[in-house]
């Protein structure tokens, strides 16, 4: 029983340590203009972190762009649609680690013909 109270106190403080910040939400990563929807792929996620020292000297920063890519790659797609992403945050007693997740729907697109392409292929 001694050994458990410790245990659940260290488990208590960790869940105490983190924290969810919801940053935005988009339609779309990448302009549709001019494609269509092929195919939706299914929801995905990637995420990118980096971590801080005492709070104050931070060793990069997460990048969007990167985690963007991730939930793409992972289904082999073209774009994200109902794109949503936010920062957690863990705080240690010497570190820090932000972590930035994106999650969505990964899509296939084609460009769509204009009337002179179809005149074109005739």
């Amino acid at each position: 029983m001694k050994n458990i109270v410790p245990l659940i106190m260290m488990i208590t403080i960790v869940f105490l340590t983190g924290c969810v910040t919801p940053m935005g939400m988009t339609a779309s990563s990448t302009p549709l203009h001019n494609r269509i929807i092929v195919e939706n792929l299914g929801q995905a996620e990637g995420s990118d972190w980096s971590w801080s020292l005492f709070g104050l000297w931070s060793v990069g920063r997460p990048d969007m762009d990167r985690a963007i890519d991730e939930a793409i790659a992972s289904k082999n797609g073209d774009a994200l649609i109902n794109v949503r992403w936010y920062e957690k945050h863990y705080y240690f007693v010497l570190f820090s680690i932000t972590k930035v997740i994106v999650t969505g729907q990964v899509i296939k697109t084609a460009p769509v013909e204009t009337k002179e392409q179809v005149k074109q292929k005739r």
